[in-house]
């Protein structure tokens, strides 16, 4: 995941928020827009994320205020210190796999490596159930997400599988979405907890309960 992390501070360096933009006024003084204009200055971590995970209409030019602190903001994701649910939200809302391709890359590479790192962990700062959720989230299905929880099948993988599926099997069952938040149309939601509940009825563990 370090690498990951690295290539996020690279592509991402130098990027400031534009030389107009105040934020909505209220909640970041002059100070702080301040520090959002200069690149590359290292940031108060509060700082980042309440922008992380402030709503966009906070500011004129959101996805460049993301990409202002995407740097700092995924090494607090990686250690488990911020809200990932809110956080993939904005992501999301900021349509980050438009942005330039070098940058989308760097964005779903850091996404793919988290994930990864969390299934191989056995207390991982974040739940794995939070971390899918989030990465679900950003990229609004979960299709990626489960191959790469098939690819990493093993003890530890399979025990955070176990945990997800006694919190998600009760919901699915009836056809109710799991995840603890909402984050897309109604139609992608429904196609991704049936792709889901399939996904889960195929693995062996579970057979007899999904029986």
């Amino acid at each position: 995941m370090r690498l990951a992390i690295a290539r996020v501070a690279e592509v991402f360096a130098g990027l400031t928020i534009g030389p107009d933009e105040t934020g909505c006024g209220r909640c970041h003084g002059p100070d702080e827009v301040a520090l959002l204009r200069t690149a590359d200055v290292v940031l108060p971590a509060e700082l980042v994320l309440r922008v992380a995970e402030e709503v966009p209409d906070h500011w004129d030019d959101q996805p460049a205020v993301l990409r202002r602190v995407l740097p700092q903001l995924v090494e607090l994701l990686a250690q488990g210190t911020t809200s990932p649910d809110l956080t993939a939200r904005r992501l999301a809302g900021a349509h980050w796999s438009r942005w330039p391709a070098e940058q989308a890359r760097a964005v779903l590479g850091f996404l793919e490596a988290w994930w990864r790192w969390t299934l191989r962990q056995d207390s991982p700062p974040t739940p794995a159930r939070e971390v899918f959720e989030s990465c679900a989230t950003a990229t609004s299905s979960v299709t990626r997400w489960l191959a790469c929880w098939d690819a990493e099948r093993g003890p530890t993988a399979d025990r955070h599988l176990a945990e997800c599926a006694d919190w998600w099997w009760d919901d699915l069952r009836i056809d109710v979405s799991p995840f603890a938040w909402s984050w897309g149309a109604v139609e992608q939601e429904q196609a991704a907890r049936l792709e889901l509940r399939t996904w889960l009825a195929g693995r062996a563990p579970f057979d007899d309960r999904v029986r």
